[in-house]
């Protein structure tokens, strides 16, 4: 597993979008180039005219609620030097489930609220390919909260892990529900959460009507210590309070009359996990770690390493420490090793 690169970057969203696009040109260019679905579905659909009509609504949606955010990602492509079109398109790679199927990736969360501590960790899977390719954006942009978040080439930021200095944290689990509608992105959606000042702004942010699909997010409040989870489908959605210890992968468990898929390996990691949950509840920051890093179960691990029939890795793990205000970034099976992980201060 590979170092995680960073970058700091002030301005406008365009600005932030183009700093980031020429740090990570080469990147963002072999992630593209490299990503089947985008080239071998998306495109040729992009290229006929019912998927035209599909994309000039959500462009025009999306720019008109999100202009920003728009703006950062026309940065990106321009600092890429990357058609925007195609960066487009993979940040609405979501939306068009009902047209094209895609399999579902997927992460894992173990969030952990007691009288003693106040912990959210997350496994962030996906991709062998992505191994090496991620990085950290630390963005300031005027009159927002200042943030970071881990990223994707070519992605906006929101949709893995981040937190801001308004002491807002959270992760991010992939859903998948049959339906999804024109509407605004769940990357633009989540995207937004980073601007989030309160816990019930995020709430309110992510549940924002009109969206054409969901994920599902860990959410906690430094200031507040509190800690949420909430399951977003297209019309629907469901709030958690979590209190004590709760995990989620990639699939709905709260949030009822919604279909959907659910992968064999999300079905096994949520198995898994209760049974650890029912044995012996993680009381601490190594007790969910440990969680996260459980390898028992030979076919599908809730710490992946894309061995057969599994076909995602475990790219990295996060602990928030509300308590604490520290985030800790592991990028080897929560190694304790100073070179294998990255360590900051929150708020």
């Amino acid at each position: 597993m590979s170092k995680i690169e960073q970058i700091e970057a002030r301005g406008t969203h365009y600005e932030i979008g183009v700093a980031v696009g020429r740090r990570f040109a080469q990147q963002i260019r072999r992630a593209l180039e490299n990503y089947a679905f985008l080239q071998e579905r998306m495109l040729p659909f992009h290229h006929s005219p019912e998927g035209q009509g599909r994309y000039q609504e959500l462009l025009r949606l999306n720019r008109t609620h999100y202009p920003g955010y728009m703006a950062e990602l026309e940065g990106l492509a321009h600092g890429a030097g990357w058609p925007f079109e195609e960066l487009f398109l993979a940040n609405v790679r979501g939306e068009y489930r009902g047209y094209l199927r895609n399999r579902a990736r997927g992460c894992s969360d173990c969030a952990l609220l007691t009288d003693q501590v106040a912990l959210i960790g997350h496994n962030e899977d996906g991709s062998p390919a992505f191994d090496g390719n991620l990085y950290l954006t630390r963005a300031q942009i005027e009159s927002k909260p200042a943030f970071t978040a881990l990223s994707y080439p070519g992605f906006l930021c929101g949709h893995t892990f981040g937190y801001n200095e308004a002491g807002i944290c959270f992760s991010v689990d992939n859903v998948t529900p049959l339906e999804t509608r024109v509407g605004l992105g769940r990357h633009f959606v989540a995207r937004s959460l980073l601007e989030a000042r309160s816990l019930d702004e995020a709430v309110d942010r992510v549940t924002i009507p009109g969206r054409a699909s969901g994920f599902s997010y860990t959410i906690g409040s430094i200031h507040e210590r509190r800690i949420v989870h909430v399951e977003v489908a297209p019309a629907a959605h469901r709030l958690h309070q979590i209190q004590g210890a709760y995990f989620h992968a990639n699939h709905y468990l709260q949030l009822d009359g919604v279909e959907q898929i659910v992968s064999p390996s999300s079905r096994a990691r949520v198995e898994r996990a209760n049974e650890i949950l029912e044995t012996k509840s993680p009381g601490d920051a190594e007790g969910v770690l440990a969680l996260l890093g459980d390898q028992s179960n030979e076919h599908y691990p809730l710490y992946r390493t894309a061995a057969p029939p599994d076909q995602d890795q475990t790219l990295c793990t996060v602990l928030f420490d509300l308590d604490a205000r520290r985030v800790r970034i592991y990028t080897a099976h929560c190694s304790r090793a100073p070179d294998e992980f990255i360590e900051f201060a929150m708020a």
